[in-house]
């Protein structure tokens, strides 16, 4: 496991970057469970320590979160939430101080890899017809 300490601060902003949109009000309610976004939210204060940046304040709901499906996303949304999970699975899974993190996001990686399948499934049937 590497510690923030061998992480360049370049490395370390993507990852909290990566970390904090997908724990922002916009992408909060696509997160499965409630676990998933308690963990990135420890992780994104860690690296905000390491980067000596204060510590965000408590989140402040307007309401509740709807329950909401990743065919809600739009296109671009899909392909923003797509680059943070995959830029912490890829490149940050092993400075996760717990275990569960990386395996919450490798799980949502492939659910968002199934969803842009599908959506690509059904561009192509689109063209299809109106050939």
């Amino acid at each position: 496991m590497r510690t923030f300490s061998e992480l360049t601060k370049d490395q370390l902003t993507e990852a909290h970057d990566s970390a904090d949109k997908l724990i922002s009000e916009k992408y909060r309610s696509y997160l499965p469970g409630r676990l998933l976004p308690l963990l990135l939210r420890r992780y994104r204060d860690d690296l905000a320590g390491a980067l000596g940046m204060p510590l965000p304040e408590l989140p402040h709901r307007a309401g509740p979160v709807r329950a909401v499906t990743l065919d809600d996303l739009t296109t671009a949304e899909l392909t923003d939430v797509s680059g943070a999970v995959l830029a912490l699975v890829t490149r940050y899974a092993d400075t996760m101080g717990d275990p569960a993190l990386p395996e919450f996001l490798r799980d949502l990686r492939d659910a968002l890899v199934i969803e842009k399948a599908e959506r690509a499934g059904i561009a192509a049937e689109m063209r299809a017809k109106a050939s």
